[in-house]
């Protein structure tokens, strides 16, 4: 209906037929729609990730400052003199007291002098503490140095510790002493751990030398362990920050061992930073039917697609196919088959004006066929006649003949024997091609005609020193075949063998029953042929060019008459060759049942 509807309004059936394909192509639309919401919803559930860790990453960022700028906020200590003289000992341990009692975290405090000798010390919960010379560390360096130190965490019994230490200084802003600290992190570390993304997502800490400081999951890698090495962490320790935005922010975690989305950040003002990952399978467990029910429908989509798209191409493309069998079977010289289409369009049309052009080509086949039998056999008589005179003349029956005149008359015998085999097997082929070859197929003992043929071969095998064999078979080898035409088969095989083989070669016969054939194989040592030669091997006037070859006479018609003597009787002709190593041809017919 949708045709004859096409066919009513626009007058082009193919074109409407067309027309109908691209409009089922059409649904691609749809499919790019498909594609585009999932790209659009993954694109959109990665920013919300990528928003929920650096909110968190935020505010842990935010508490932990907080800590430290309250922490440092109560070391940094401003005198009231202006001399450079250490605090005196009994307002340093008034000093310290009032450290340990503000500020819970405080678990040891000191003053130490310029020199970097502790002048005072409390150690919470002990009434003694030994004085130390703590000049070479950093804690003192850098705070004698007008700078507030952080060194990294450590692990003592009473849990996660670092050391802060801040410049004493006096109303004119000079340093005078130095007052460390020795800072309990549970708090920090219990906000670390404690913190969560979905049902499996976690924080790291890592102080500024990349130790592990805390981190929530199994224990794959060590608090303590320094990761300063990994590319990413080495990056962020940097300054660099990471949103789980970016494909490189997708990798296999360290930490759980799996793949995981993550985003990072350093603590600006204490150089410490933190890791924020996600396993992916966690992450997008909130998009998964969302993803799934959309990738449903577009397979859905797609599927329909091609299973119409192959509908209406195999419908379409079917009598161009018959088209395309035909023509191969003209190429084959069949000219009887015709190409049988009903689409009632343009392509029936061409179906048509190629029947008729087939119709003319069989009718000029016939006539070449016709013109080149006539031809051959008017060219036989004289061909023959020139023969008999030169052969006459050869052997002295118009007179004693000068060397020199046989000198020439010579290569001209040689040269109309070509001649008459070429008219021989032209003759040969326009018989076949015109359906005149008459063959009559007995049941034969082929074995018999072999050995015959191969004892009227046997001076053209001595004149190049080939050694010729025959494997002849102990019992009877009976086949369906034609003997004169058989024997013409074995004669081109064998001749063949001896004329590309190598002087002193061998040429080897044998048979093979094949349950119900009989073939029979010729085998030579000879020259072989090329992969490209061998694909032309059954085709008129082909003869292998070579350097070997070229001395080599004959026609090129040799091996397509045998093709077609063999195929006229039933039979079967295949060959193996290898360029350089010999050839096998085998012809095969059926046995009588």
């Amino acid at each position: 209906m949708i045709s004859k509807f096409f066919k009513m309004i626009a007058g082009s059936p193919l074109r409407n037929k067309f027309t109908l394909f691209f409009i089922v192509l059409s649904t691609f639309p749809i499919l790019v729609l498909g594609g585009t919401t999932l790209f659009l919803i993954d694109l959109s559930h990665r920013h919300d990730v990528s928003e929920l860790e650096t909110q968190l990453i935020d505010q842990k960022i935010e508490e932990i400052e907080k800590f430290f700028a309250d922490t440092l906020g109560i070391l940094e200590l401003r005198v009231g003199f202006t001399q450079k003289s250490e605090i005196d000992l009994a307002q340093q341990k008034f000093l310290l007291e009032g450290l340990l009692e503000e500020n819970r975290a405080f678990e040891e405090v000191s003053l130490i002098n310029l020199k970097g000798l502790e002048t005072s010390k409390l150690i919470r919960g002990t009434d003694e503490a030994d004085l130390l010379d703590v000049s070479n560390l950093n804690k003192f360096k850098n705070a004698a140095a007008g700078e507030n130190y952080i060194g990294p965490v450590y692990y003592t019994l009473s849990g996660p510790f670092t050391t802060l230490s801040a410049p004493v200084r006096n109303r004119l802003s000079d340093v005078i002493q130095v007052l460390s600290a020795e800072v309990n992190l549970s708090q920090i570390i219990k906000s670390i751990e404690t913190a969560r993304l979905g049902s499996s997502g976690y924080l790291a800490l890592l102080d500024k030398d990349g130790s592990v400081a805390a981190y929530r999951g199994q224990k794959n890698v060590n608090i303590g362990f320094n990761l300063a090495s990994l590319d990413r962490v080495g990056r962020v320790l940097k300054g660099e920050s990471f949103d789980a935005l970016g494909d490189q922010d997708r990798y296999q975690s360290v930490f759980s061992l799996r793949p995981v989305v993550g985003a990072g950040k350093l603590i600006q003002k204490i150089g410490w930073a933190i890791l924020s990952e996600w396993p992916l399978e966690d992450a997008n467990v909130l998009i998964q039917d969302i993803r799934r029910q959309i990738l449903n429908l577009t397979l859905l989509g797609i599927v329909s697609v091609v299973v119409l798209a192959f509908l209406f191409a195999a419908r379409l493309l079917e009598p161009i196919s018959k088209l395309e069998k035909s023509a191969s079977e003209i190429e084959q010289g069949n000219f009887e088959k015709k190409v049988d289409i009903k689409t009632g369009d343009e392509l029936e049309d061409l179906g048509a004006a190629f029947n008729k052009m087939t119709a003319g080509l069989r009718r000029l086949q016939e006539l070449k066929n016709e013109f080149v039998f006539i031809a051959a056999h008017e060219l036989r008589a004289p061909v023959t006649a020139i023969k008999g005179y030169i052969s006459m003349i050869l052997e002295g029956s118009a007179g004693v003949l000068p060397e020199t005149a046989k000198k020439y008359l010579e290569p001209v015998a040689q040269a109309n024997e070509r001649l008459i085999r070429l008219v021989n097997d032209i003759l040969e082929i326009a018989r076949s091609e015109a359906g005149r070859i008459t063959i009559e197929v007995f049941a034969v003992d082929i074995s018999h005609l072999i050995a015959d043929t191969i004892e009227e071969l046997k001076p053209l095998a001595d004149e190049k020193k080939i050694a010729l064999s025959y494997e002849q078979s102990k019992t009877l080898l009976v086949a369906l075949t034609d003997t004169t035409r058989f024997k013409e088969i074995i004669i081109n095989l064998i001749s063949n063998a001896i004329k590309y083989n190598n002087e002193g070669g061998w040429v080897k016969i044998y048979n093979e029953d094949m349950v119900d054939m009989i073939a029979t194989h010729v085998e030579d040592g000879g020259f072989g042929m090329s992969e490209e030669d061998q694909k032309h091997m059954f085709e008129k006037f082909f003869r292998a060019e070579t350097g070997k070859t070229k001395a080599v006479i004959g026609t090129g018609l040799g091996m397509f008459i045998t093709k077609e003597l063999v195929e006229k009787m039933g039979g079967k002709i295949w060959f193996r060759s290898k360029e350089g190593s010999g050839s096998r041809f085998s012809v095969s017919f059926k046995k009588p049942s």
